[in-house]
């Protein structure tokens, strides 16, 4: 957004002009021609330090009663000058100085680009819940089971300590049967992920 010099024009009168002393601006402006009178005719003057770094599309202005005119100011790039601005009324019956001072334009920041690939996708869905992992690795839906199959396997195993003989034999096979068909759902579950 440029900014603006502001010249108000028979604000104070016929053919009188109204400037701020000082003006600065970063890179291109515009000058605002406000006329609070009768029509008027305005030139605009630049003088040599400020002719060096800024172009003006015209320089003669015919402002209507209660107009507004707005006039660009195109600035070099990179552009470091003072100089004054010369604002004319009525075949220069009236002029009106202002110090402009110019720095260089902010350079615009590019914009940041977003790689679709940092993060979920809106197809995917974002407020789908997503499973939570074990430290193993494991999400809590392959967890659950494996876990409940070796809760078994491990009371099967303290019963063998109740009992004798075959049974104890039958039952420690059992154990290890289900510690193994749990170690397996749990590595097939976690492959399909």
């Amino acid at each position: 957004m440029s900014e603006t010099l502001v010249v108000g024009l028979n604000a104070d009168g016929l053919h009188t002009v109204t400037v701020p002393e000082t003006f600065s601006a970063s890179g291109e402006f515009t000058v605002v021609l406000e006329n609070h009178g009768t029509p008027t005719r305005v030139h605009l003057g630049l003088d040599d330090a400020l002719a060096s770094a800024v172009e003006l599309e015209d320089s003669h202005h015919y402002v209507t009663e209660g107009a507004t005119e707005r006039v660009p100011v195109r600035v070099a790039p990179d552009a470091e000058v003072r100089g004054h601005l010369t604002v004319s009324v009525s075949y220069g019956s009236t002029t009106a100085g202002v110090l402009v001072d110019l720095a260089p334009a902010e350079p615009e920041k590019p914009p940041v680009e977003v790689d679709e690939s940092l993060g979920p996708s809106t197809a995917a869905g974002l407020d789908e819940p997503r499973p939570t992992s074990s430290p193993m690795g494991f999400d809590s839906a392959t967890a659950a089971p494996a876990l409940a199959l070796g809760g078994v396997a491990v009371l099967l195993a303290g019963a063998t300590l109740t009992v004798d003989g075959v049974a104890a034999v039958v039952l420690a096979v059992l154990a290890v049967l289900a510690a193994v068909v749990g170690a397996g759902y749990a590595l097939y579950s976690q492959g399909r992920n």
